[in-house]
């Protein structure tokens, strides 16, 4: 199958690859379907979550390691359970604006996503988490502290 990308242009995909949102990204309840797409040059540590049913609509998540080494132990187990597995992947949207310095990281809701279904959520931790973490910051000092 082929899919129209806002940073990729066309790309071809499977449907094993598509990720279906059971409780949708906040403020974006209509789409429900993605894809992740990946840039080789930058590496696994960021991904763009492209949506099947808007071209124009896509997210850069990142992994949260990047900023907190210990962020993924953290979160609950219970978190998976919004996806319909208990084990699952966890991203974090990031917001990269044209200066890369001032990119923040939302750690206060990662996006879940199960490791066999693609089953995904977009979940609201109760955790002190901040909503926009430097990453510049956080990737240099290595602290998980925002």
């Amino acid at each position: 199958m082929e899919a129209l990308t806002r940073d990729f242009g066309v790309v071809n995909y499977q449907q094993k690859d598509v990720i279906e949102f059971l409780e949708p990204i906040f403020g974006f309840n209509e789409y429900r379907k993605f894809i992740l797409l990946y840039d080789e040059k930058i590496g696994p540590q960021f991904a763009w979550l492209q949506s099947l049913e808007a071209p124009e609509l896509c997210f850069i998540l990142t992994d949260p390691n990047i900023v907190d080494p210990t962020y993924k132990g953290k979160i609950p187990e219970s978190a998976c359970e919004h996806t319909g597995e208990s084990v699952c992947e966890c991203w974090n949207v990031t917001v990269i604006p044209e200066n890369f310095s001032d990119a923040t990281v939302n750690l206060k809701s990662p996006i879940l996503i199960g490791q066999t279904s693609h089953k995904a959520a977009q979940v609201l931790l109760d955790a002190d988490y901040p909503v926009r973490c430097p990453i510049k910051k956080q990737a240099k000092e290595g602290t998980g502290k925002c």
